[in-house]
């Protein structure tokens, strides 16, 4: 691939980034069942990557997807070995790509964190928080960018949750910060969701207030850029407002069949549309998600997903 832009997929090697921890458990907060990843269908998804030749970056949302030194307490059943990530590392970058962590540190998505997630904005977290990061950035050998979720922090994603942990705005960002210092101490450039951006008045305006123009914002809207109200006009209409206010996007599509309106489309009209929106000197590429776990339960959504953002960089190639 010639063009200097992102083309991003993002797998998944956790999977426990969803739901809480309720009295079944016990009080334990720890993940019982094994892995979801596959190797098989991990492979799959990997070759058809490399035979569209339509992705210049893979991003691994680890989670508890991998056997923590700091907190062997929080690896999952079946989770990979720091030396069999290592080596699958090295194998992407010799296919080509470059390969970026991603954590999700929202408490609307912090299960992975077993006990962690009950200690949110405590010095036990916060020390979580600083060997996680420094952990997986020796692992991924200083990578560029890394991923530090944040999304969807809001009560309207935890109202049917054993317990809801929402931070206020002050504290929210306070948090935030501090990861990014983490991340940056690291040599790596933070990178976030951007939906603090519109999901409340009060929200965006903490966001503009306080979001840093150092890091990087993947804004995510997954609809036909149809839409007058709601929800989904206000996160299609983010990318306008991240624009406006001279924030770097990475914007980002999905062909998730969950989705309130399904628009298979969706990563094809997310470049065309951005493309339009976003200045060339903030538009640092595009990520295509399928929200599908990496087995054979998400085989195909994954591998619809990849010809998705092919779709996609083809659109954009003719453009040129």
């Amino acid at each position: 691939m010639s063009d200097n832009l992102i083309w991003s997929y993002l797998i998944h090697l956790g999977d426990n980034m969803w739901g809480d921890y309720g009295p079944e458990y016990g009080g334990e907060c720890k993940k019982t069942q094994p892995l979801k990843c596959e190797d098989k269908a991990w492979n799959e998804i990997i070759d058809r990557l490399v035979e569209k030749k339509c992705c210049n970056i893979i991003l691994i949302d680890i989670g508890e997807g991998v056997q923590y030194e700091s907190h062997p307490e929080i690896s999952a059943p079946g989770a990979w070995s720091k030396q069999k990530l290592s080596d699958e590392i090295s194998r992407l970058r010799a296919l080509g790509f470059k390969v970026y962590p991603k954590l999700n540190f929202s408490a609307a998505h912090d299960k992975w964190m077993g006990i962690y997630s009950r200690m949110i904005s405590t010095p036990q977290y916060y020390k979580f928080c600083k060997d996680v990061i420094e952990e997986m950035s020796e692992l991924f050998g200083k990578p560029e960018l890394f991923h530090l979720g944040m999304d969807e922090e809001c009560y309207s994603v935890q109202t049917e949750s054993p317990m809801c942990i929402i931070r206020g705005d002050e504290l929210l960002w306070h948090d935030i910060n501090y990861l990014f210092d983490i991340t940056e101490k690291c040599g790596s450039r933070p990178w976030i969701w951007a939906d603090h951006v519109w999901h409340t008045p009060e929200s965006q305006k903490a966001f503009l207030d306080n979001a840093s123009k150092e890091a990087l914002y993947s804004n995510w809207y997954y609809g036909n850029f149809k839409h007058t109200e709601g929800y989904l006009h206000d996160s299609m209409s983010s990318y306008a407002t991240l624009e406006k206010h001279g924030f770097d996007q990475l914007p980002t599509g999905s062909n998730c069949p969950d989705t309130i309106e399904f628009c298979r489309d969706n990563m094809r009209l997310t470049v065309e549309k951005c493309l339009k929106i976003v200045a060339p000197e903030r538009l640092k590429g595009f990520m295509m998600t399928s929200w599908a776990m990496t087995n054979e339960k998400g085989r195909e959504t994954n591998l619809d997903a990849v010809d998705c953002l092919c779709e996609a960089y083809e659109y954009y190639k003719a453009q040129k």
